[in-house]
């Protein structure tokens, strides 16, 4: 059964507010982010958003979901690449967070497959192989972005931001082949 994190209704306020620096201490919470007490998501252009989190770590899961929830994005998560298949053939995503290591069927397989498919959403990897060799398996896979674990899940919704700023402009093939060419054109 999937489990779809739904952000909470709040009263409407600015995304973006200046703030004196007193001023943002005080509304920092424990870690230093802003807890944003009321309104509107902290990042313009995610709220509305639908994106499908898989990775095989319930925790993982949980973090992903939690943060972007809190940036008005609706979650659905998946456990494993089978459950991510059928949740993205069911209903569209703005986007996929895609684990590389999943239990039953590769993170890459299951981008191949997604886009054969017909899953236009963009794929951004997740994972915690951090070499360059991996990172281009990722790109060539079809990934318009990849991020290593550990990861920052405070900072996951404006990196989902940027990647889906690029796609609403265009260029998101532009630059996943542009880190494509990065990474084949580095020193053996």
């Amino acid at each position: 059964m999937a489990t779809i994190v739904r952000p909470r209704r709040r009263t409407p306020r600015p995304a973006w507010r200046a703030l004196a620096p007193s001023q943002a201490h005080a509304a920092a919470g424990p870690t230093g982010v802003d807890v944003q007490q009321s309104g509107a998501p902290l990042l313009p252009g995610l709220g509305g958003r639908r994106v499908l989190v898989v990775d095989d770590e319930p925790s993982i899961r949980l973090l992903c979901s939690v943060n972007l929830a809190m940036e008005g994005v609706e979650v659905v998560e998946a456990a494993d690449g089978a459950e991510a298949l059928e949740r993205a053939a069911g209903a569209p995503f703005d986007l996929v967070l895609l684990d590389v290591m999943l239990p039953d069927i590769g993170g890459h397989e299951v981008a191949r497959r997604l886009q054969a498919d017909g899953v236009g959403a963009p794929i951004v990897f997740l994972s915690a192989r951090a070499d360059p060799v991996d990172l281009e398996a990722g790109y060539e896979a079809g990934g318009v972005d990849y991020i290593t674990k550990p990861f920052d899940p405070t900072a996951l919704g404006a990196r989902l931001g940027e990647v889906l700023g690029r796609v609403d402009r265009g260029d998101a093939e532009a630059f996943r082949r542009a880190r494509l060419a990065e990474l084949r054109a580095r020193p053996a």
